[in-house]
């Protein structure tokens, strides 16, 4: 099978489309025929070094994966051969993937394996950091037309939060407003503190979630109402955020980080059948941008660079 391999840590020149034999599903497994690979900034760390966690060299990245099921092991049952069925796997960036068969979810009619795998770790991820702010609130979304800000912003508005996004370009701004963005914010811009004071008539935003680092998640602590919170849960920048518990003081504020890897398959089950409901009532609108997987550089210079929306598949 083809698979998109690294050897060395880098940019994504390091990329190499190679052969590598099929992997071998063990009894309580399945193997997948991949159609569709999620990219996810988890896997630009993996490549570049800058992950928790280091992958061993050589690695097939990817995390998500959307697609049919052609082989089952010995002790699976309700997984015929032939299934739609979606998986969050390690090394997706291939024609084919084994899956432990309690964690893969069919794919309902009425949703593709593009949106299916937007469900996945982008998804959860949106729905789980919303659990904890009541209705009524106003939030500050950071890259809001992005795989998990364009989720955000919409899973916001159905919660009954008022919401103000932030995006890199008019393009993007204007997407923002289509999901429904009470207001949309250039965070590029060197006034864009002030546009989310004035947005809120100098009050502030109860909540922030930021995922963009440097000096723009810096920033943000500036923007916290009286006892509100910012939610870290990335660093598309690749640079850290730096605060000072003192800082926090004053509002009595809250910064805290999240990983959706935290969480219990319980609730990871629990947020998946949420999100598959909000998509076939048409309460939920995903936007995929594909690209094959031989052009698999090309889809991780394009988040990088930040050209892109919604989410980003590799079309296998």
């Amino acid at each position: 099978m083809k698979a998109a391999r690294i050897h060395q840590l880098g940019g994504p020149e390091v990329f190499q489309l190679e052969e590598v034999e099929i992997p071998v599903p063990q009894p309580h497994e399945v193997l997948i025929r991949v159609a569709v690979a999620g990219v996810n900034y988890a896997d630009i760390g993996q490549r570049n070094g800058r992950y928790p966690i280091p992958v061993p060299l050589p690695a097939i990245l990817g995390l998500e994966a959307a697609g049919t099921v052609t082989q089952i092991g010995d002790a699976v049952q309700n997984l015929p051969v032939g299934s739609r069925v979606m998986a969050v796997v390690p090394n997706s960036y291939a024609q084919y993937v084994v899956a432990d068969a309690a964690k893969v979810i069919p794919i309902p009619n009425g949703i593709d394996f593009g949106q299916a795998t937007a469900l996945l770790v982008q998804g959860l991820t949106a729905l789980a950091l919303l659990q904890d702010v009541p209705t009524g609130s106003t939030i500050l979304v950071h890259a809001a037309a992005g795989g998990v800000g364009s989720l955000l912003v919409q899973l916001a508005k159905l919660k009954g939060l008022h919401v103000i996004g932030t995006a890199s370009t008019s393009e993007k701004l204007e997407t923002v407003k289509q999901l429904g963005a009470d207001t949309a914010i250039n965070y590029t811009r060197e006034d864009w503190v002030n546009q989310v004071l004035d947005a809120t008539n100098g009050r502030g935003v109860d909540w922030v979630l930021e995922m963009v680092g440097g000096e723009i998640g810096k920033r943000s602590a500036e923007v916290l109402a009286r006892n509100g919170t910012m939610i870290v849960y990335g660093s598309a920048s690749g640079q850290p955020s730096m605060f000072a518990g003192q800082q926090l003081i004053f509002k009595s504020q809250t910064i805290r980080g999240y990983s959706l890897y935290n969480e219990s398959p319980q609730k990871l089950a629990a947020y998946t059948h949420q999100l598959v409901q909000y998509v076939t009532e048409g309460k939920l609108q995903i936007n995929v941008q594909s690209f094959p997987l031989e052009k698999v550089a090309e889809a991780h210079q394009a988040v990088e660079s930040r050209k892109t929306q919604g989410k980003v598949v590799l079309a296998v």
